[in-house]
């Protein structure tokens, strides 16, 4: 186990704790209880905090991803590459309207948190935030003609940290090269860039650390590490474990949703991209929303359901939503 030192970390550790505890390790969880003898095997035991810190990494890899090619950067790509006072200052070679419109764009209520425009190799505009993942681009053409290219993000350092805290609650350490990013959310530790997964301790507590690498702005390699803190051998087999810690990140996802009055309909469409689970949620028997139209003609609570030649299985909680009680059901395919 290597050991580093600095950070600030007990109040992210009982957070994590606490959050996941419940789920885990208490057996009090509806779908947890039953999916012992769904997910039959081992107990998890020493593997616990590895398969628990390997579920919450690719939950945060899904969400680097679809900052990087999800809808919203989807949309905000075909507003650059369709804005008229943009493409025209390019074909006209007006220096001083380019940054203007590149301006415009960044401020005009998108999401791009920072835009930059080249001319045969010339940056001409940059605006936006200092520190950025997710870079994306492609070239500019004004009635067929090629007259620049663009490289934009919708997400920044600490938006995405902020993201990864609040639905998945892990300490984030972001490092470009060997320098650590000084982003407010991150631990702020010195912590040489670390392999896909390794144990140290931080700060005298222990942790399992799941690193994968991002695109830095505008170019080069930023390493993202999650560090999870160790937490008890669980009985339940790392598969069922796995589940639970799906299901409470589904949680975490419902509340922001809710918080924000947002539709339940993208709520299913983002659980489902960044878990990488089946989404449904219903209303007695009836069905609110769901990643399939139709969905599993009957859904348990928790267990295993067959959908379209696969076998599931399920993780569930009840909610409460602006019309009423509502099951939200997460099919996880094995």
């Amino acid at each position: 186990m290597r050991r580093i030192g600095g950070g600030r970390l007990l109040a992210l550790i009982a957070s994590v704790l606490a959050t996941i505890g419940v789920l885990v390790f208490s057996g009090s969880s509806a779908s947890v209880g039953t999916t012992r003898t769904s997910l039959m095997g081992p107990p998890c035991g020493q593997s616990t905090t590895r398969s628990l810190a390997a579920t919450d990494g690719k939950v945060a890899e899904r969400i680097y991803r679809d900052e990087l090619g999800g809808p919203a950067t989807g949309n905000d790509r075909h507003q650059v590459e369709t804005y008229g006072p943009l493409l025209d200052a390019l074909a006209e070679g007006n220096q001083s309207a380019i940054p203007e419109a590149v301006i415009a764009l960044v401020y005009s209520g998108t999401h791009i948190v920072r835009l930059r425009v080249s001319q045969k190799g010339t940056l001409l505009a940059d605006v936006g935030g200092p520190y950025i993942v997710a870079p994306t681009g492609g070239n500019l053409y004004d009635h067929g003609r090629l007259v620049g290219s663009y490289l934009l993000s919708v997400q920044d350092d600490r938006g995405f940290v902020g993201l990864e805290t609040r639905l998945v609650s892990t300490p984030v350490v972001l490092y470009v090269g060997r320098k650590r990013l000084p982003v407010i959310g991150a631990v702020h530790a010195d912590i040489a860039p670390l392999p896909p997964e390794a144990q140290i301790v931080l700060h005298g507590h222990p942790f399992q650390a799941y690193s994968f690498d991002a695109k830095a702005y505008p170019a080069g390699t930023l390493r993202i590490t999650l560090l999870h803190p160790l937490v008890p051998p669980s009985t339940l087999s790392c598969g069922a474990v796995e589940l639970a810690e799906i299901g409470r990140i589904g949680r975490a996802i419902w509340h922001r949703f809710m918080v924000d009055e947002a539709p339940i309909s993208g709520f299913v469409t983002f659980t489902q991209r960044i878990t990488g689970a089946l989404t449904y949620v219903q209303s007695g028997a009836g069905e609110v929303a769901g990643s399939t139209q139709p969905g599993p003609s009957v859904i348990p609570t928790s267990g295993t359901v067959h959908f379209e030649g696969i076998s599931y299985e399920v993780t569930s909680f009840a909610a409460a939503s602006p019309t009423g009680p509502v099951r939200v059901y997460q099919l996880v395919a094995p």
